[in-house]
């Protein structure tokens, strides 16, 4: 659907209407049983909102073409309470309700769509009160002897510095629009911060955009919430690079930082490669702060060796250190190893058929 303003009092309303339960409005997707609802008579009721109320109503019958098109005026159909030239059009947002009665159906009006409005009326002659366009140079050439709704046209605004429409609301003249960017067709409204955001926005659509001053952004709706969108000036730091629009992960780190993880919220690594180097390092923790550290491989143990001269027949001997795992222990007898058995934490014993000579070398290699 679509809506066009003219010279008239009202704008013009089209849609698209098609032959399924419940009704789809365009721009949703058409199965393929969602044909149009050509050569029906349907009436459409109209309702113009403001934040707080029903201004208007208005119902109007009308009989689609071929193709299941209508075309209409808001504005010109039948009055259900007070009349189109009621609305005072004071450059607030307002929303137009629409229901439709598809007389073939026997459902009676079922909803159709809602959607945000900002209608300035054209009377039809030029000049001051009642209505009319006064043209003047400056803001200050309007006086108080103005009507609600009256609208002029400050061809040199003074706070603005460009051509400004501005509109009579019973107390004072306001822009009528915040738009006041000569350079763009789609200017972006300003807002202090977020709370002044949503209360401009109260029923904000996709697509919605405004310049956040607090933020110094601007920010998108969503659907759901509203997304900040980086603007230029937008730096990264701390193990951060910003690349165009995206901020990635990689950069100095300027302050100490912590990643804090629980039973649930782990961190993990994944897809990382197999290391075959004897001389790769070990990420490790420190025990009292968690700070991560490397540590060289060779000096997660230590290497002794003791050597040995045998008495004869002799088949106890010391260990260089205390033993805490036996299978860190090697024995050698004149080069070639032989087993042992543990007798205390200090002691082992050869096996007899190892039994030593007088002068034979007993080597001990402990891992610790």
């Amino acid at each position: 659907m679509s809506y066009t303003y003219a010279q008239t009092p009202g704008f013009n309303y089209q849609a698209l209407i098609l032959n399924n339960e419940p009704i789809q409005i365009p721009g949703t997707d058409v199965k393929e049983n969602q044909v149009p609802l050509g050569l029906t008579e349907v009436t459409f009721r109209f309702a113009i909102e403001n934040e707080f109320r029903t201004e208007y109503i208005e119902e109007q019958t009308v009989t689609t073409d071929e193709n299941g098109m209508v075309s209409l005026i808001v504005g010109e159909g039948r009055p259900i309470n007070t009349s189109f030239s009621d609305i005072i059009w004071d450059g607030k947002l307002k929303y137009l309700n629409v229901e439709i009665n598809i007389h073939s159906s026997n459902n009676g009006f079922e909803f159709l769509d809602r959607q945000r409005i900002l209608y300035i009326p054209h009377p039809a002659s030029v000049g001051g009160g009642s209505g009319g366009v006064t043209v003047v140079n400056t803001l200050t050439d309007l006086t108080d002897t103005y009507t609600q709704g009256d609208l002029a046209w400050v061809q040199n605004d003074a706070t603005n510095n460009v051509p400004v429409l501005y509109i009579y609301n019973g107390i004072e003249w306001i822009a009528v629009t915040n738009d006041l960017d000569p350079t763009n067709e789609f200017g972006l409204i300003a807002v202090a911060d977020a709370a002044e955001r949503d209360s401009l926005f109260s029923a904000a659509i996709v697509g919605d955009q405004v310049w956040n001053e607090a933020c110094e952004c601007i920010e998108v709706y969503n659907g759901a919430v509203w997304i900040s969108v980086a603007p230029e000036n937008t730096t990264v730091s701390n193990g951060l690079t910003l690349d165009g629009n995206n901020i990635k992960l990689g950069g100095d780190l300027i302050e100490p930082t912590f990643i804090n993880t629980d039973l649930v919220n782990t961190l993990a690594i994944t897809g990382l490669e197999d290391s075959t180097s004897l001389n790769d390092e070990l990420l490790v923790l420190e025990e009292n702060t968690g700070v991560l550290k490397k540590k060289s491989m060779s000096s997660l143990y230590e290497r002794t060796e003791i050597v040995l001269n045998a008495t004869e027949g002799q088949l106890l001997f010391p260990t260089p250190w205390t033993i805490s795992n036996i299978n860190k222990l090697d024995v050698y007898r004149n080069g070639v190893r032989i087993s042992f058995r543990l007798i205390n934490a200090t002691t082992i014993e050869i096996e007899l058929d190892a039994r030593c000579y007088q002068g034979d070398q007993i080597r001990i290699v402990q891992l610790n």
